[in-house]
C-alpha cells in the first residue's frame, strides 16, 4: 500500500511540475507577444510621421522650385523691389533705457554663535 501511494504522490509531482513548466512558457510566450505588438505600434507610429514629415519636404520642394517662391523670398529675406515699385522697410524701434539697477544694501553682519565666544573665552582670539 505504501509503495502505490509513493507512486501516486510521484505521479501527481510530476503533473504538478509539468502544469508549472506549460504554464511558465505560455506566460512567457504572452509577454513575448505583447512586446511584439508594443514594437509594431511604436515602427507604425514613427513610420506615420517620417511619412508625414516626407510629404512636408516634398512640397517645400515643389514650392522652391517655382519663380513665385523665390520672388516672394527675395522681397521678404533680402528686401528686393520691383521695377516702378518702392520699397518701404520700417525702422527699428530703440530699444527702451534699461532701468537702473537698485542700491545694493549690504546685510548685516550675522550674529556670532555662542560657541565661538567660548572659543574664544577658552583658547583666546584667533590671530
Amino acid at each position: 500500500m505504501l509503495k502505490s501511494l509513493g507512486l501516486i504522490q510521484i505521479f501527481v509531482l510530476l503533473v504538478v511540475a509539468a502544469l508549472f513548466i506549460m504554464t511558465w512558457d505560455f506566460g512567457r510566450r504572452v509577454i513575448e507577444n505583447v512586446q511584439l505588438v508594443q514594437a509594431a505600434q511604436a515602427a507604425d507610429a514613427e513610420l506615420a510621421h517620417v511619412e508625414q514629415v516626407n510629404a512636408q519636404l516634398k512640397q517645400l520642394k515643389k514650392d522652391v522650385t517655382t519663380d513665385t517662391w523665390v520672388a516672394k523670398k527675395a522681397r521678404a529675406d533680402l528686401h528686393y523691389a520691383l521695377q516702378n515699385e518702392t520699397l518701404f522697410i520700417p525702422a527699428a524701434t530703440p530699444p527702451a533705457p534699461a532701468a537702473s539697477a537698485p542700491a545694493v544694501v549690504p546685510s548685516p553682519a550675522p550674529p556670532r554663535p555662542i560657541w565661538q565666544d567660548w572659543l574664544e573665552a577658552i583658547f583666546g582670539p584667533s590671530q
